[in-house]
């Protein structure tokens, strides 16, 4: 057998047993990440990536999240279910990277090829490991299910490499460190993936994480597009000055993002303290939120827990999307009332006291009947503001008149009822979700008052 290190060598060029100066002026094996910068490179693999049966979310939170510790990534790449592909991508990965994280492949099936292949890679045999087993079987135990037998396969185990355990299944993770790198396989489950990231990947490359540590904070806007923004920040180049500064136009509005370098983390942080603070100097209450996580309509939902209110939503053609989006954060229960899919005429009728001669005079998209099931869903909850939504997603059912994509967004207080008339899109799918976003803007907006007379929202 040829031994792991002649393997390598004839990809790397370099000297694998020999000892090469680091920046520090000591003499290490290869030390990639020793200096300025940690090249990680991410591996999927899966058929069923390529095919576009599953989504590969895994290299988007990966990623995130480590740009988010300072590191990001220099490379994803996705590959199938094929020995020679997955053999040759290790062979390039090891050659140009500090750090390979790789997800897929760790099932107990026959296409699960990711184990054999990590071995064979690093001339490691596998052995059966008992300890691995009887985690394997605490998994079904806590789950209260059956042993299944095929599952014992999860024992093997590359010798000398380190087990990740998984708190959220039975395939333990890989993690193998050699002449200077670092290999981590990891299951295709994202919540698999995620409690090993989490809890044993991070955790270990903190420890080399290089010596300037880079952090970002996120601005988040609503209301107002990237240009207008841009105009406004007139002391940009005094913000250039502590942090670079990118726009990121969404549906749901444009996030700014901050971005320093320093040497230590207090210093980032005050770097970064002081560019928001020009940010703010000039963008006031444009600016509704800070953070990764944050969404509209979390930032929606913190409004109105702040102000003590609640909101209840009547939807035609989103089917409920918006209640969902409004009670996708834990705690919704502050701001969120209840909700109705009033998908047919009578159930708009029935539950919201929507007239039939109004339905019947203007249609059931029109902004008359907007505004009547808004009103309908504040009279009929205990909330403060109520929000409906009906149009026509498509792809079929528009005319010249009323196109697919036509939406009317109605809203409703103690201050009277207002609607807003929409055209997005042939799509389904997308007039569905922009139909969401633009009501959660619109109940945002309703959120704040213009009191400046300068145009920039104020908050009631």
């Amino acid at each position: 057998m040829v031994s792991f290190s002649a393997k390598v060598a004839e990809h790397l060029y370099i000297p694998l047993s020999g000892r090469v100066p680091c920046c520090t002026g000591e003499a290490v094996v290869v030390p990639r990440f020793c200096g300025d910068s940690m090249d990680i490179e991410i591996i999927v693999i899966g058929d069923e990536v390529l095919l576009g049966q599953v989504q590969d979310t895994n290299s988007f939170w990966i990623a995130r999240r480590l740009a988010n510790e300072g590191t990001p990534v220099q490379r994803i790449s996705v590959v199938g279910d094929d020995e020679k592909a997955i053999n040759e991508l290790f062979h390039k990965a090891f050659h140009r990277s500090d750090v390979v994280l790789i997800t897929g492949g760790l099932g107990p099936t026959h296409d699960d090829l990711t184990k054999p292949l990590i071995a064979r890679f690093f001339d490691l045999p596998i052995v059966f490991r008992n300890d691995l087993l009887e985690q394997v079987r605490e998994s079904y135990r806590r789950r209260q299910l059956k042993f299944i037998e095929t599952s014992r396969t999860q024992a093997e185990f590359p010798e000398g490499a380190t087990p990740m355990p998984n708190a959220h299944g039975t395939a333990p993770g890989i993690w193998i460190e050699r002449q200077g790198r670092t290999f981590a396989a990891m299951p295709g489950v994202p919540a698999e993936m995620r409690a090993m990231m989490n809890e044993f990947v991070l955790p270990r490359l903190r420890k080399r994480r290089k010596a300037s540590i880079t952090l970002f904070r996120t601005l988040h806007t609503y209301g107002i597009k990237e240009a207008s923004l841009y105009e406004k920040l007139d002391n940009r180049q005094e913000v250039l000055e502590h942090a670079r500064l990118a726009f990121l136009p969404s549906a749901n509005g444009v996030r700014m993002r901050l971005t320093v370098e320093a040497p230590t983390e207090l210093e980032a942080e005050g770097k970064l303290n002081e560019a928001e603070e020009l940010l703010r100097n000039r963008l006031g209450n444009w600016i509704y939120a800070v953070g990764e996580d944050v969404t509209i309509e979390r930032g929606v939902g913190e409004r109105l827990k702040a102000r003590g209110l609640k909101i209840a939503v009547a939807e035609s053609c989103t089917g409920g999307l918006l209640a969902k989006k409004l009670t996708d954060t834990a705690g919704s229960s502050a701001w969120f009332e209840r909700g109705w899919v009033t998908y047919s005429n009578e159930a708009k009728h029935e539950l919201l006291a929507v007239p039939m001669e109004l339905i019947e005079e203007h249609g059931a998209v029109s902004a008359e009947v907007a505004e009547a099931m808004a009103e309908g869903a504040l009279r009929a909850s205990h909330a403060n503001l109520a929000l409906s939504i009906t149009g026509i997603a498509g792809p079929s059912g528009g005319t010249d008149e009323k196109p697919v994509g036509l939406v009317y967004i109605g809203i409703a207080d103690a201050r009277g009822v207002e609607h807003h008339r929409f055209i997005f899109d042939t799509d389904r799918a997308v007039n569905r979700s922009r139909s969401v976003a633009s009501a959660l803007m619109l109940l945002m907006d309703r959120l704040f008052t213009n009191q400046s007379g300068t145009g920039d929202p104020v908050l009631i």
